[in-house]
């Protein structure tokens, strides 16, 4: 018996795929799945509809098509209903998707028909959903500015990359837990339930996003020496080795942004932030991953 699955496609995601070329190589793909598909519109009635939608059918899975700002859409209309999530990486940020192991269609594909179904701890950031990863400073100017650049993807990334260099500075925070304080010093300030960027610098080597944790990873290095020294660890998956990276994990936790650095959630720029409590979101999510 074929399964049936709801695909939920983003018709404005990335550099412009040929979305009816996609959907024929996941027809001949995933040749014993049934699709329905539905483009999103951007309205904020989209949650609501996918839900109905799931409601009033038997569907298997929801396959999502796009990148990180449609899956985190997804997760927040169906979160609590059970359903599996697989990813059809189109976006121009896939950093979810790099995770998992999953760097094309056919490794989609791969995921979903061999896959292995992970369980994703959720996170709750001042009523914002977090499934992936949150910072203050760097990283969130350089995403203010890609998302002010024209078009989109890589080339759009590289021009912020480079102007936001020019402006790096470091930032004070205040981690309070339990009524435990500790002021931090950093360029850059990472919520981490995950562990890569989509450009596949992995930023947490510390933790598991299954094991009802985050991590909190400061980075403040000094100088162009440590800065090319943090790129090439980022990429070679030794971050932990540099006496300038600091980690710790919490399951519960405030921050006060005492120097108002610039803060995004998933790759979405927040308003300025001055406070954020995270606490757990008791409703998992499974996703289809390769690793």
């Amino acid at each position: 018996m074929k399964k049936k699955f709801l695909y939920v496609v983003n018709p404005i995601s990335g550099d412009g795929d040929d979305r009816e070329e996609v959907s024929d190589l996941l027809c001949n793909s995933l040749h014993d799945v049934e699709f329905q598909t539905w483009e999103t519109t951007g309205k904020e009635s989209d949650p609501e509809q996918i839900r109905e939608m799931l409601n009033s059918n038997a569907f298997d899975g929801v396959l999502v098509g796009g990148g990180d700002g449609t899956i985190k859409m997804v997760v927040q209309a169906i979160k609590g209903m059970g359903v599996p999530v697989g990813i059809i990486p189109l976006g121009s940020a896939n950093g979810l998707a790099t995770d998992f192991g999953i760097h094309g269609i056919s490794d989609a594909c791969h995921a979903i028909k061999n896959g292995i179904e992970k369980r994703v701890d959720l996170w709750d950031i001042n009523g914002e959903l977090c499934i992936h990863l949150s910072d203050f400073g760097f990283n969130a100017g350089l995403v203010r500015k890609s998302s002010d650049q024209e078009g989109r993807g890589m080339l759009s990334y590289a021009k912020g990359y480079l102007a936001q260099l020019q402006e790096i500075q470091s930032y004070r925070f205040r981690l309070l837990e339990q009524g435990d304080a500790r002021e931090v010093t950093a360029k850059m300030l990472v919520i981490a339930n995950a562990a890569k960027y989509g450009t596949g610098a992995r930023i947490n080597p510390f933790g598991d996003i299954s094991d009802g944790q985050f991590e909190i990873i400061a980075l403040n290095p000094e100088g162009i020496d440590q800065i090319i020294s943090l790129s090439i660890s980022l990429f070679k998956d030794n971050i932990e080795e540099l006496d300038f990276v600091k980690s710790w994990s919490f399951n519960e936790l405030e921050i006060e942004n005492l120097d108002g650095a610039d803060f995004q959630v998933d790759g979405e720029v927040m308003p300025q932030t001055d406070k954020v409590k995270i606490t757990k979101i008791n409703e998992p999510i499974v996703f289809y991953a390769l690793e």
